[in-house]
């Protein structure tokens, strides 16, 4: 049987075969000079994310401005640049490592804040080893540190509970997003399970955006599970059990 790859782009075309999550992914493209161009001017922020990156890493985000000008982030650096070609040149010099960079462009998600800093949430799907069922072990919120564009640079972790209760959602849009997120992240699972059946743990990022609607962010296929260690709910452990089992 043929390895499919592990890339964003791979997973990401996976998950939109299933009619159930279709509604919960980002409109996104192959990166290509025109593709982006056409994102930006479609949403006036988009993410650019190397296929292959992990824990954030070459994550920049665009932002069109006005008189063509075009904001650059990227951790907590901000630049602007003046038009498209002087952007791409700048992409080019400054993070493409390669003559065809692999990335995909994304729109930008409005993530639900808490104390004006976004937060997205990871949770975590397995099955043991001679089970075909998938069984949700640990969720979590990822604060954003101060100024960063995402959420791997976490100036906290929470329960998903707390992150909710203290974020800008009222009680209407939270009524039942737990039940909610946990539907999604085992159809995203399940789906991507078809065609990485030897695969036992799933980390999908998930956002929240500020009306309260869910959005998939990422399905990891190597999830670091130290963030759970910070929670006090046990969820570590059961990570664990399944880890082994």
């Amino acid at each position: 049987m043929m390895r499919v790859s592990y890339g964003k782009w791979t997973k990401h075309k996976l998950m939109s075969q299933d009619d159930l999550l279709i509604g919960y992914l980002p409109d996104t493209v192959y990166f290509t000079e025109e593709t982006l161009w056409g994102m930006l001017e479609k949403h006036g922020k988009v993410m650019l994310k190397p296929c292959f990156g992990y824990q954030g890493l070459g994550v920049i985000q665009l932002s069109a401005l006005e008189n063509d000008h075009i904001e650059l982030h990227k951790e907590y650096k901000k630049i602007i640049l003046n038009g498209k070609e002087e952007t791409y040149s700048y992409l080019k010099e400054n993070h493409f490592s390669r003559k065809r960079p692999r990335y995909i462009v994304q729109q930008k998600i409005p993530l639900a804040t808490i104390n004006n800093n976004p937060f997205d949430l990871r949770v975590m799907v397995q099955r043991k080893r001679n089970s075909l069922e998938w069984v949700i072990t640990g969720k979590l919120a990822k604060l954003a540190a101060n100024n960063y564009v995402i959420t791997n640079a976490a100036k906290a972790i929470l329960s998903l509970e707390e992150a909710v209760q203290r974020s800008t959602l009222n009680n209407e849009q939270t009524n039942n997003i737990v039940t909610e997120l946990d539907q999604v992240s085992l159809i995203v699972a399940e789906q991507l399970a078809k065609s990485y059946p030897n695969i036992r743990a799933y980390g999908i990022d998930l956002g929240i955006d500020q009306e309260g609607k869910i959005w998939i962010i990422e399905a990891n296929l190597s999830p670091s599970i130290f963030m759970f260690k910070l929670l006090k709910d046990g969820s570590y452990e059961t990570i664990r059990c399944y880890q082994k089992g």
